[in-house]
């Protein structure tokens, strides 16, 4: 065997071995957001039992569609995913509010960069396994305005559990807006990073992910 297929079969093996890795990773990584979606149903915290749900959805679909256990988001997004719900069902959490001046204003930020994951996952997944075709602006605006549309409909369940259940997640007017403004930053902050995310990507890796074709609208249209 000459050099060129000498080298070319252990560049194979090394792209197969980082794959492998990765995909572990991602697992491992998933079960965390597993079981505090678990946790989160059996205490019956519907909102956010339903923030699992979707969250482990967008996980597995690409898996499911491609049949390939290695075809798993990128363990960064599933650890920005199972954050803001580790940081809900910490008996910690409570303490540290109380305590820490800044702390709902970070989990706020927290949650503001899971549902921009959340949108970014459903952008990437649209251009896999629909005709959805978006250019980078349009991805980073979308992501944007998912992140803001669904903690207005976040505050509108707080809101109603409140009214139904006698709970106290909503405390007062300022603390609605003080979250809905670090969504904003937040939504804003994850657009552009995502934005960045992808296009510094390299080729191997956007392949591995699934995500070759992503931004890619103009060479769509050339086909």
């Amino acid at each position: 065997m000459n050099d060129d297929g000498q080298n070319g079969g252990v560049k194979t093996l090394l792209e197969n071995s980082r794959r492998i890795i990765e995909a572990e990773i991602s697992w491992i990584s998933c079960l965390l957001l597993f079981f505090a979606t678990v946790y989160s149903v059996v205490r019956l915290d519907l909102l956010w039992a339903a923030f699992g749900i979707f969250a482990l959805s967008l996980y597995v679909l690409p898996i499911i569609m491609t049949r390939d256990p290695f075809r798993a988001v990128p363990w960064e997004m599933t650890l920005l995913l199972s954050i803001p719900m580790l940081l809900h069902i910490s008996e910690g959490s409570e303490i540290f509010s109380e305590n820490i001046a800044w702390w709902d204003d970070m989990t706020s930020l927290a949650m503001a960069f899971s549902l921009s994951t959340l949108g970014f996952l459903l952008t990437i997944e649209l251009e896999m396994f629909t005709e959805v075709r978006m250019n980078r602006p349009l991805s980073i605006f979308f992501v944007f305005m998912f992140t803001l549309a669904i903690s207005g409909f976040w505050h509108l369940g707080e809101f109603i559990g409140d009214s139904l259940f006698g709970t106290d997640n909503l405390t007062t007017n300022d603390a609605v807006m003080d979250g809905l403004l670090w969504t904003m930053i937040g939504g804003v902050l994850m657009g552009i990073v995502y934005g960045a995310y992808t296009k510094t990507m390299s080729k191997e890796r956007r392949q591995a992910l699934g995500m070759i074709h992503l931004w890619e609208v103009r060479l769509w249209r050339k086909d």
